[in-house]
C-alpha cells in the first residue's frame, strides 16, 4: 500500500521535474536577456506554486473532483504556453502535460486534458479548423493518439492496483478474523480442557471401582465362599484342607492382580498370552473352584485386538462367570468367544435358576461396571433369563485391531 501512494505521488510530482528541467535550461541560455530571463523564471515558479497547491497539497482533488481540477489543468495549460512562448525548452513542460491529464483529471476528462495538450503542442488552434490540415498537425495528432494510448493503459493498470489492494484489504480482514477466532478457540479449547479434565477425574474414579470391583471384590467373595463351605464341612478334613488351599490360592491370585492393575489396566492373564488362551485358564479355573463343568468355545479366526477391547471381554466373561457362581446353581456353564469380521462377541451361557430381568429393580454393580466398561467401547451387552431357564449374556465389542494401538502412539 505504501508502495502504491508513492508512485502515485512521483506520478503527480513528474510535472515538477520537467519544469524544474525547463527553468535551468532556459536560465543558463546566454541567447536570452537577464530580464526576460527573470520574468521567465517568475512564471515558472508561479506554476510549481500552483501545481503544488492544486495537486500535491490537496491529494483528495486530483481524480475525484472535477471542477477544481478543471480550473487546474486550465491554468496550467495557459501559462505553460506562455513559457513555451518565451523559451523553447519549456516544450518539456507540455510534454509532461500529457500524463499530468490521466493524473489530475478525473474519468473521460483526462481525454479532453489530452486533446487540449494537443492543441498547445501543434502551436495554433485555428490550423485543425482550417480547410486544409497543415503538417504540424500529423504528428501532433500521431502524439494525441499515443498520448491517449498510454494514458489509458496507465488507468487499467490503476484499476488493477486498485483491484488487488481492494483484494489485499479484504485478505487482510479475512486473516484479523481468523486471529480473532482462533484467540476465541484457543479460550474455547482452554474451556473443554478443564471440562475433560473434570471428566477425566469422574472416569478415573468410575475405572479405579470397576477394578477393585474386578480384582479385590470378586477375590475376596470367591474367599469368603470358599471359608463358608470348609465351615459347613468342619467334620471332613479333606474338604476343610482342600477348601482352605482354593481360598488362598485366590488370595495370592487377588494381591497379584491388585499389583499388576496398579502398574497396568491390562489384567495379569492378558499380559503375556492372547484373549483366548487367557479366557481358557479362566474358564477351566472357575469351573475347577466351584465344582461346576464350564467350557470355552471360540469360532472364527483369533487375532490380536486393541489391549483395552481384550481387557473388556475378559473382563465381562470374569464379571459374568462371577455371577453364574453367586447367582446361577447352574449345573454347567458354557463360554463362546466368536471372532466376527467387525466384532467380537462372548456369550456366557448356564443353565441355572434364572430370573426375571423386568421383575428386577435394578442391576448389581457388576453387571453396571461390565455395561460401563463395554458403552465406552461403543459395543452393547443383552441379558436374557427366564425363572428356570438359565441365563444368557451376550457382549458384544468392536473389533478395533491391535494396528490402532501403535498408529494412536
Amino acid at each position: 500500500m505504501l508502495r502504491v501512494r508513492f508512485w502515485e505521488t512521483a506520478w503527480r510530482a513528474l510535472l515538477l521535474g520537467f519544469l524544474g528541467a525547463a527553468a535551468l535550461i532556459s536560465t543558463v541560455d546566454p541567447s536570452a536577456p537577464v530580464r526576460d530571463r527573470a520574468v521567465t523564471l517568475v512564471l515558472a515558479a508561479t506554476l510549481a506554486v500552483w501545481h503544488w497547491w492544486m495537486v500535491l497539497a490537496h491529494p483528495d482533488w486530483p481524480e475525484r473532483t472535477l471542477a477544481p481540477m478543471a480550473v487546474y489543468f486550465t491554468v496550467l495549460l495557459a501559462l505553460v504556453w506562455v513559457l513555451s512562448s518565451r523559451h523553447p525548452a519549456y516544450g518539456l513542460v507540455v510534454l509532461a502535460c500529457f500524463p499530468t491529464a490521466f493524473a489530475t483529471l478525473p474519468g473521460r476528462y483526462a481525454y479532453v486534458g489530452v486533446a487540449a495538450t494537443s492543441l498547445l503542442a501543434v502551436g495554433d488552434a485555428s490550423a485543425l479548423l482550417s480547410a486544409e490540415i497543415p503538417w504540424p498537425s500529423v504528428p501532433a495528432l500521431a502524439g494525441t493518439v499515443l498520448a491517449a494510448f498510454i494514458g489509458w493503459s496507465i488507468r487499467a493498470l490503476e484499476k488493477e492496483v486498485e483491484l488487488r489492494c481492494a483484494s489485499n484489504l479484504a485478505l487482510e480482514s479475512a486473516n484479523l478474523r481468523l486471529a480473532q477466532l482462533g484467540e476465541e478457540n484457543a479460550e474455547l479449547q482452554g474451556r473443554l480442557l478443564a471440562a475433560a479434565r473434570q471428566t477425566g477425574v469422574a472416569g478415573e474414579r468410575g475405572r479405579l471401582a470397576r477394578e477393585i470391583h474386578d480384582t479385590v471384590a470378586q477375590g475376596l467373595t470367591g474367599i469368603v465362599m470358599q471359608l463358608e463351605a470348609a465351615e459347613e464341612a468342619a467334620n471332613d478334613a479333606d474338604a476343610v484342607r482342600r477348601r482352605l488351599a482354593v481360598a488362598r490360592n485366590l488370595a495370592r491370585e487377588s494381591l497379584a492382580e491388585v499389583r499388576r492393575s496398579l502398574d497396568d489396566l491390562r489384567p495379569g492373564p492378558l499380559a503375556e498370552t492372547r484373549l483366548p488362551e487367557a479366557l481358557a485358564a479362566l474358564v477351566s479355573g472357575w469351573g475347577a473352584t466351584h465344582e461346576t463343568p464350564a467350557t470355552l468355545t471360540v469360532t472364527g479366526t483369533a487375532r490380536l485386538l486393541h489391549p483395552e477391547v481384550e481387557v473388556t471381554v475378559y473382563r465381562a466373561v470374569q464379571e459374568a462367570l462371577a455371577n453364574v457362581a453367586r447367582h446361577a446353581e447352574a449345573g454347567k456353564t458354557g463360554v463362546t468367544l466368536s471372532y466376527m469380521e467387525d466384532v467380537v462377541v462372548a456369550d456366557i451361557r448356564d443353565d441355572g435358576a434364572g430370573f426375571d430381568p423386568s421383575a428386577v429393580g435394578g442391576a448389581g454393580f457388576g453387571l453396571t461396571a461390565m455395561r460401563q466398561r463395554v458403552v465406552r467401547l461403543a459395543g452393547n451387552v443383552e441379558v436374557e433369563s427366564a425363572p428356570g431357564q438359565g441365563t444368557a449374556v451376550s457382549v458384544t465389542v468392536p473389533a478395533i485391531p491391535a494396528e490402532a494401538e501403535r498408529e494412536a502412539r
